[in-house]
């Protein structure tokens, strides 16, 4: 299993609010996944039944997304925008560093994963990078907050894209 922080910067409105998010936070990363390696979780349980990368070489990943439909098989919202969603990603080393991660489970990760699939996507949580006036909303969840969660760390809430890498990182080592 992986943690995967964007580091590149998107098209249009998305890539506007990589550079603000990334401004902000003082860093690298505007964006973090948690991938699912072949053989991490039986593949039967991911949305397409394998765990094998798609013809492209894509792996599984689960983040939770600002502005993306969730997909129509999603067990919660689909076609809704913003939330927790599975998704198959080409992770270009151009555009994503990656860490493997080492003190949690891949299947307690993948069925929190999939209870959470859905929630809707914390804008107030973003926004409180701004300011601290705007408080988070306890019912939605963050990319960061949500890989903070499914790997077991303590006060997922407070994990950002950079500070959640650099924890993952240090503790690589």
């Amino acid at each position: 299993m992986l943690l995967a922080s964007y580091k590149s910067t998107r098209p249009g409105l998305q890539g506007i609010a990589n550079r603000i998010i990334r401004w902000r936070l003082r860093g690298t990363y505007s964006h973090s996944e948690i991938v699912f390696e072949p053989g991490d979780v039986p593949g039967h349980l991911l949305p397409d039944g394998t765990s094998r990368p798609d013809d492209a070489g894509a792996l599984w990943s689960v983040s939770s997304v600002a502005a993306e439909r969730l997909p129509d098989w999603s067990r919660r919202r689909a076609g809704e925008m913003g939330g927790v969603r599975f998704k198959r990603i080409g992770f270009d080393p151009m555009r994503w560093d990656t860490v493997r991660v080492r003190d949690a489970d891949p299947m307690d990760a993948l069925v929190l994963a999939r209870r959470m699939e859905g929630t809707a996507y914390d804008w107030h949580q973003v926004a409180g990078y701004a300011s601290w006036l705007i408080p988070q909303d306890p019912e939605r969840v963050s990319c960061a907050e949500l890989c903070a969660m499914l790997l077991g760390l303590i006060d997922p809430w407070r994990f950002d894209p950079c500070v959640l890498h650099a924890a993952l990182t240090t503790q690589a080592k």
